[in-house]
């Protein structure tokens, strides 16, 4: 997820900077795409405005996707986090009890 966070982000800022390159007439829109008529060049800007806008939500979209994958991530590392804890204090009411078993003993036989 993070790989497809990261490639999104790449074409997004690629195409941001295609498109500042055409408006400040760096790149010639005429020669790229063999544009004649001034209803072609409004018909472009259109077009590059619609690919960008999906370009976004794509990029919105995959980026909800990404926290929510981080969120469900760190909600397993909790439940496991927990599932240890338990464990340990299991393992510590065990040892307690054993020790607890054993001085009892060792006070029975010292009595006797």
């Amino acid at each position: 997820m993070k790989t497809l966070k990261t490639v999104s982000d790449a074409v997004a800022f690629c195409y941001a900077v295609f498109i500042a390159l055409l408006l400040t007439n760096l790149l010639d829109q005429n020669a790229i795409f063999s544009i004649t008529t001034e209803e072609q060049t409004l018909i472009l800007y259109k077009s590059l405005g619609a690919i960008g806008a999906g370009l976004m939500l794509l990029k919105l979209w995959i980026g909800k996707l990404y926290i929510a994958s981080l969120r469900y991530d760190r909600h397993m590392a909790q439940v496991k986090i927990n599932e240890l804890k338990a464990d340990l204090y299991e393992r510590k009411q065990a040892f307690r009890s054993n020790s607890y078993r054993e001085s009892r003993m060792e006070m029975a036989v010292a009595s006797n």
